[in-house]
């Protein structure tokens, strides 16, 4: 109990709230922030950073190890780094694993603690909360399909191995273009897997199994079942590397899908996100939630 002069009576009842007004869209940006912040343990315990850091250091390593061996000047040619078409191909597991930390850490969370509601209750509709989140997961999966091919651009520009100037911007919008389309597969793929289920660990192993088994499958019918190169189009790994080395105009022998046109490799890729997209949006159009 408290004594003489130290009572003290405070006013709770309801108030206004006084400060600025924006419009619904700025819901979006700041669902969106608060949602990369989240996926990568900003603002959260030490435990919450410890997986996006170690991802984002094996999506970075392959170009960390080609600065090193081209930082060793004469001893070293051109060829005897990885070109940006072959990171797509190098990084495969860490788009994996970023795939699967990502979007089940943006999604799950909201739907099993009740949150969806509370945020359906505001100025967010289901299309502008999708919107949100699928934006902070792009810009999450942006970090390591872009982040480390523009790092390695400008070591091999320091080391002497760049483009002239005249070449420069194409291999930007080239670099842009692998980076863009690489992350917005694994992005619609991702999301579409989360929608299924509250648990994260459930939705990272979906993800794992969507897209480690086609490769398998397809691999194997190919090698042992003589089946046309072609099926290697169900695998989205296999889709993205594919069309990182035509977007460079590279080559590389053994590539399964090398014979491949790239209009069937383009339609493959659009195929792929816009199934996704349309999977994650329908389970969200009949998700239960109180508004």
């Amino acid at each position: 109990m408290t004594q003489g002069q130290d009572a003290r009576l405070f006013g709770l009842g309801y108030r206004r709230y006084d400060g600025p007004r924006r419009e619904a869209a700025w819901a979006i940006v700041t669902l969106a922030v608060f949602t990369i912040r989240r996926v990568l343990g900003l603002g959260r315990g030490a435990r919450h950073k410890v997986l996006p850091a170690i991802t984002l250091a094996i999506a970075y390593l392959p170009a960390l190890v080609s600065v090193g061996v081209a930082s060793l000047g004469d001893e070293v040619g051109p060829t005897d780094l990885i070109t940006y078409g072959e990171y797509t191909f190098f990084i495969g597991s860490a788009l994996a694993l970023y795939a699967a930390l990502v979007a089940p850490e943006a999604l799950c969370p909201d739907r099993r603690s009740g949150m969806l509601g509370l945020y359906l209750a505001g100025p967010l509709d289901r299309n502008r909360y999708l919107a949100a989140k699928g934006a902070a997961v792009l810009g999450v999966m942006l970090a390591i399909t872009v982040g480390p091919l523009l790092f390695m651009f400008a070591a091999f520009v320091v080391a002497g191995y760049g483009p002239s100037a005249g070449e420069t911007p194409l291999l930007l919008l080239r670099i842009l273009a692998v980076g863009i389309t690489t992350a917005l597969l694994y992005v619609s793929l991702a999301m579409a897997a989360s929608s299924f289920t509250t648990r994260r660990a459930a939705a990272a192993v979906a993800i794992g199994l969507l897209l480690f088994v086609p490769p398998i499958v397809s691999g194997s019918a190919i090698e042992s079942a003589g089946a046309p190169n072609e099926l290697d189009l169900v695998s989205a790994p296999f889709v993205a590397s594919e069309l990182s080395y035509r977007i460079f105009g590279e080559t590389e022998d053994g590539r399964s899908l090398e014979e491949v046109s790239t209009g069937l490799v383009v339609a493959a890729l659009s195929a792929f996100v816009l199934a996704g997209a349309v999977v994650c949006w329908l389970r969200y159009r009949r998700i239960e939630a109180f508004r």
